[in-house]
């Protein structure tokens, strides 16, 4: 097949979803174009299954930028199409005949090219882009039950994304100019040659952090997972992988430079990210927020990766050759198990659960070969321990957090006697083969991470050997796997539920423990008022009020609610132009 061809075929994959969207304002052609819905991502899997590396350069698009297909473009183009195949049959088969898909199709057409153009781009600009139409797509596909918790979701995420979007602009900026370029390569090489990282490091990880929803800007994860339809939720898991993950590989240099203080900080950053996803999966109530507590756990993993490589440049490379395997398989199995989740009670309960299982063993297997490149670069600390590699349970601790909340999402899916099947799928057997599917693929991407191959394509030679698996990689393996039976176990033991009428995304107290504070309070305030005048009284009446007021989830409901101002929005956009400005002038 002629070059010609190969690119008129990448090209059409990713033009093709914008132009479904143009034929959208025709009105007779719309329930066409609904038909066509989840067929669109097609031409775009063919391509990264068949399609060898190319680059096709487009001189008159965005200041000459271009597309390119490579190792890593490819893996993510595949795992967008995929997902973005099953999200688009979702919400076409929704509601057949009323009015949810017509809400959904433009802006999942819209979200579904800009994703495939982020696997294909290029060129700085180009990418920035499309995760600006990406971001602002889901945004809209977020809001499109108009639901209030939709609502505030959406509004939380929208005021993120502008600030994103800005970080990133000033970022791409800078870069640009210091490489005279803004394709990946200059980037790249003006990131590595940089002399104080810290600055431009941060402004990378707040921007594709607020898509990659890590700690400090996550605000609309649990939420957004919590209040939307099946195939928006499988859209932002592909939203969080493409937006998030594949900006840092794109444009971090891995294995050209040494940062160990930087990758230290990410390091630490991804045990927030990671202890934070823990413990909002183990105190709200809802397996929707659960899922949504995977992915944020998720990518904890994912920035504690990017943090070895920094920490160790000579295993650089083979973590940025291992990292997309690892989004595809962690990516499509989560998607699958949230798949299995809303099937329901189905007459093939023992099918769903043992798929559902080995779900949780492709989730569990994915950072394998991440450990074992890191341990095999030598022990970081000197720490001299004979029995135990200290590496191996320091940097599992990521995936620990992971398989806690994946066992508590197994023991969710158990059913139990008073469980409703009125809120479940109306297609439960269409959800199970979706899943299947799923599962699969990320089956052979678990079979090519854990033999050591790289994503370089049908047709590249294979450049890493198989990892040399040691007593390290068998203690994190047991490790990981106690985690999720403590995480079943303890789901099993105390399970939570959400309240009547919640969507399962609000956060609940345990009941016991709240009925004895109040059993408490209320015995502590009988004994003041009997012994205390009148106006001690009204002062500790005041005094209890506020305490009541003052419990952990409605502190961070109001610290959420006073940060998701425009007005604090605008304070931290001064607050991220001012130290921009002293970094330029300091330089």
């Amino acid at each position: 097949m002629s070059v010609e061809v190969l690119e008129a075929a990448a090209l059409f994959a990713l033009v093709w979803p914008f132009v479904a969207a143009s034929l959208w304002a025709v009105r007779a052609a719309r329930p066409w174009v609904i038909g066509l819905l989840p067929w669109s991502a097609a031409p775009a899997l063919a391509v990264a299954l068949l399609v060898p590396d190319l680059t096709l350069p487009l001189p008159e698009t965005l200041l000459g930028s271009g597309l390119a297909l490579d190792a890593t473009g490819r893996v993510f183009l595949a795992t967008t199409a995929l997902l973005w195949w099953v999200a688009s049959a979702l919400m076409v088969g929704r509601r057949p005949g009323g009015g949810g898909e017509r809400r959904s199709v433009l802006p999942a057409l819209l979200a579904m090219g800009a994703g495939f153009t982020l696997a294909l781009a290029d060129n700085g600009l180009l990418w920035f882009a499309a995760g600006t139409l990406a971001g602002y797509a889901v945004y809209a596909l977020i809001l499109q039950d108009a639901a209030r918790p939709a609502r505030a979701a959406g509004r939380r995420l929208v005021i993120l994304l502008v600030l994103s979007d800005l970080l990133l602009f000033e970022l791409f900026l800078i870069l640009a100019h210091a490489a005279g370029g803004t394709s990946f390569a200059d980037l790249r090489g003006a990131v590595a040659a940089l002399d104080n990282p810290t600055f431009v490091l941060a402004l990378m990880t707040l921007g594709f952090g607020v898509k990659a929803a890590v700690l400090g800007v996550h605000l609309w994860l649990l939420p957004a997972f919590g209040s939307t339809t099946l195939g928006v939720r499988v859209a932002l898991i592909t939203f969080v992988a493409a937006a998030g993950l594949l900006g840092w590989l794109r444009l971090l240099p891995l294995g050209e430079m040494t940062w160990t203080a930087e990758g230290v900080a990410l390091h630490g950053w991804a045990f927030a990210t990671a202890a934070t996803a823990l413990m909002m999966g183990f105190l709200w109530a809802g397996q929707r927020a659960l899922a949504g507590g995977i992915l944020m756990a998720l990518t904890g993993q994912w920035l504690w990766a990017l943090a070895a490589a920094l920490q160790r440049p000579e295993s650089g490379v083979a973590i940025a050759a291992l990292l997309p395997m690892l989004a595809l398989q962690s990516s499509l199995a989560l998607a699958a198990l949230v798949l299995l989740d809303d099937a329901g009670r189905t007459r093939h309960r023992a099918l769903r659960m043992a798929m559902a299982w080995l779900a949780v063993v492709l989730v569990v297997l994915a950072p394998l070969p991440l450990f074992v490149v890191w341990i095999a670069a030598g022990p970081l600390f000197a720490l001299d321990l004979v029995a135990l590699d200290p590496v191996a349970l320091e940097l599992a601790w990521p995936s620990v957090a992971v398989a806690l909340l994946l066992g508590r999402f197994i023991a969710g899916m158990t059913p139990h006697e008073g469980a409703s099947s009125r809120s479940r799928s109306r297609h439960p057997q269409s959800r199970m083969t979706l899943g299947a599917g799923l599962l699969v693929a990320s089956a052979v991407g678990a079979a090519t991470g854990l033999l050591g191959y790289p994503p370089t394509g049908l047709w590249s030679p294979i450049q890493a050997d198989a990892p040399d698996w040691s007593y390290g990689s068998a203690v994190a393996v047991a490790v990981l796997v106690g985690a999720v039976s403590l995480g079943w176990l303890a789901s099993l033991r105390a399970r939570q539920r959400p309240a009547p009428g919640s969507v399962g995304w609000s956060p609940t107290r345990v009941p016991a423990l709240h009925e004895r504070l109040r059993a408490l309070r209320g015995q502590l305030r009988h004994i003041l008022r009997s012994r205390l005048p009148g106006w001690r009284d009204a002062i500790l009446d005041a005094l209890a009020a506020a305490a009541s007021s003052a419990s952990a989830c409605a502190l961070v409901r109001r610290a959420e609610a006073r940060l998701m101002r425009w007005e604090s929005a605008l304070a931290m956009l001064l607050l991220a132009g001012l130290a921009v400005g002293w970094s330029a002038f300091g330089g």
